[in-house]
């Protein structure tokens, strides 16, 4: 028994996977893109408003998520919005880059033209806490494609300085619509509970953000990407 009860204390310990671990990088081929990403400071001598860069952003969904992991309806709402606007996004960047590349694509068939990079891309590591940072960071990747392609095409006289101006200050204007959104993200310490039981911290919150929507509340809309609802106190488990 004495050497069975040995044993038992010795058996080694069953054998785990370590943590995960990625590591992410981008390139950025146009001054268009990089300008978006570093954003740019108010000027008070030109009077040109603040934009906040990339890294801000990432940073902000970052808080938006995590007020959405402790059941703040508010930033539940943020979620869904950012990713509504990502789509939206996503999806007028891709058509446009379509629509480029069947422009590129008409080429006569003696022609062929190499694809469009820069013979010095910016280099940059990303990191972001939730899915919808790198989401946002697509997003922008996506306009880089748009303007090197849209340069591109004009470089060839495929198509008019001012159309391919036009395409770079729509997308432009498609990437700051998302950046947008976390800016206007107030964050307020109240979970669903907290405004359902009108505690002083969800009548603080009302006051200050209003009443959220009742979808928003229920979590009958939500983003795809926010946590699992937690029950409301006294639901059975």
């Amino acid at each position: 028994m004495a050497d069975t009860t040995e044993s038992a204390q010795h058996k080694p310990a069953p054998a785990r996977a370590g943590a995960l671990k990625s590591t992410l990088t981008v390139q950025l081929h146009t001054q268009y893109a990089i300008l978006l990403w570093e954003g740019r400071r108010r000027d008070k001598e030109t009077n040109k408003p603040q934009i906040v860069g990339m890294p801000q952003v990432i940073a902000r969904a970052g808080k938006i998520n995590a007020d959405s992991n402790n059941d703040n309806p508010y930033a539940d709402h943020a979620m869904l919005l950012l990713e509504e606007a990502i789509e939206r996004g996503t999806g007028r960047l891709q058509s446009a880059v379509a629509d480029l590349d069947k422009t590129l694509a008409s080429l006569p068939g003696q022609v062929s033209m190499s694809e469009v990079a820069s013979v010095a891309p910016l280099n940059i590591g990303v990191f972001s806490r939730t899915p919808l940072g790198y989401r946002c960071v697509w997003l922008l990747v996506g306009f880089d494609q748009l303007a090197m392609k849209a340069f591109q095409a004009w470089h060839y006289g495929m198509i008019s300085r001012q159309k391919r101006d036009e395409l770079l200050s729509q997308g432009g204007h498609w990437v700051r619509q998302v950046y947008g959104v976390v800016q206007q993200y107030r964050s307020v310490a109240a979970t669903r509970d907290d405004i359902r039981l009108q505690t002083p911290a969800g009548i603080d919150a009302v006051k200050r953000l209003g009443q959220p929507d009742a979808d928003i509340m229920s979590g009958a809309k939500r983003s795809a990407f926010s946590p699992p609802l937690r029950s409301a106190k006294g639901d059975s488990a």
